[in-house]
């Protein structure tokens, strides 16, 4: 009689598990950063370092549309890539390349979802959303989502059970695969946001670091995310 109520038990669980809704995971993250606030703004401007400060970097992007566009300067030589919603590009000032092939596609799509939390727009961004499991680590619990942007591929996000917000984003299928930590959060204007960005390679090792020192909202000019003539 203990093993059957012991199975029912585990049965139970395992339902209530299965029953977490990805919405309501998302609804949650966009309450605990802003909530409503997002929906009435038309961009952002992102400014902040990479590579342990060696690399200065300037971010805009769209909340209405994909569109985003990323000037970077490090040792005197400034260089650009962008993405006005149906071609990447990338420039050094003298030079642009403009990416035809559907693999910079799925890249650009990508890059611009999870940089605009594209999920806390799903009639903007189409996308699809699964939940995977509950995780528990270092005495955190998450929600564990695969959240897919509509043509690219999906990414595992990280939502910490207690607070909702993004902990770690996992890009299995990249190349190379990349696992994301996300921390000090602080807010801006209403606006809360991740301001560390640690990038760790498919071997462990630390790939990148990022740091956030500015970030506001408002109009944005679409034609920046355009190629450069």
């Amino acid at each position: 009689m203990r093993k059957i109520w012991l199975l029912l038990a585990l049965l139970g669980s395992a339902a209530q598990a299965e029953a977490v809704s990805p919405e309501t995971v998302l609804a949650a993250a966009k309450a605990a950063t802003g909530g409503v606030a997002w929906d009435r703004l038309q961009g952002c401007h992102e400014e902040g370092t990479h590579g342990d400060g060696a690399i200065r970097y300037t971010t805009r992007f769209s909340l209405e549309r994909y569109g985003m566009r990323v000037d970077s300067e490090a040792g005197g030589r400034t260089r650009s890539m962008g993405f006005d919603g149906t071609t990447p590009w990338r420039s050094d000032g003298e030079k642009t390349i403009i990416a035809t092939d559907a693999a910079a596609l799925s890249e650009a799509i990508l890059t611009d979802y999870l940089s605009i939390n594209g999920f806390f727009f799903p009639d903007r961004f189409p996308a699809s959303f699964t939940w995977l499991r509950e995780a528990t680590e270092a005495g955190r619990s998450y929600d564990v989502l695969a959240i897919t942007p509509k043509g690219s591929r999906p990414l595992e996000v990280w939502f910490d059970r207690a607070t909702h917000l993004i902990r770690r984003v996992v890009d299995s299928q990249g190349t190379p695969p990349t696992k994301v930590e996300a921390d000090e959060y602080r807010t801006f204007d209403g606006l809360t946001i991740a301001t560390r960005l640690t990038s760790y390679g498919p071997d462990g090792a630390v790939a990148d670091r990022g740091v956030v020192t500015s970030f506001r909202c408002g109009p944005l000019n679409g034609t920046i995310f355009e190629p450069p003539l």
